[in-house]
């Protein structure tokens, strides 16, 4: 049953109304897709504009015919602006590493104290292969 559709009735004030009812005209829009828009935004947030624009740099990139009209689909289907898909998938990355680089530390860090553990039992397993051999040496001195 692909995209099963459900139906969602609610009220709203009459000026809140009439500001909808305008804007979708303005944008070719039915009010099923304006409010799916609203929901899928709401449950799903887009990364939030940078405020500070006196920090912002450029990149620029080139990507193959196909795979942009892929790209223009996939934006037009999510009601998302080019710049906030690259800039999710760009966070998404950063994310997923410095998980990965604390994820890896951590691990580090606790095989450096399985280590020092491991050092101190060799250590002590030394001192007590010691302690035997002067037993036996003193032994064999008095036998």
């Amino acid at each position: 049953m692909p995209n099963e559709k459900k139906g969602i009735t609610v009220k709203v004030d009459a000026e809140l109304h009439a500001q909808v009812r305008e804007y979708i005209e303005a944008h070719g829009m039915t009010m099923g897709d304006f409010v799916a828009q609203a929901l899928d935004n709401e449950l799903h947030p887009k990364i939030q504009e940078v405020q500070n624009m006196s920090n912002m740099r450029t990149m620029a990139f080139q990507v193959p015919e196909e795979m942009f009209q892929e790209i223009k689909d996939y934006l037009n289907r999510h009601h998302m602006k080019q710049k906030d898909f690259v800039l999710g998938l760009i966070r998404a990355e950063l994310d997923r590493d410095q998980q990965q680089t604390e994820s890896q530390e951590q691990a580090e860090i606790q095989d450096n104290g399985e280590a020092e553990y491991e050092d101190e039992a060799l250590e002590d397993d030394e001192g007590f292969e010691e302690e035997a051999e002067e037993s036996e040496d003193m032994a064999m001195n008095m036998g």
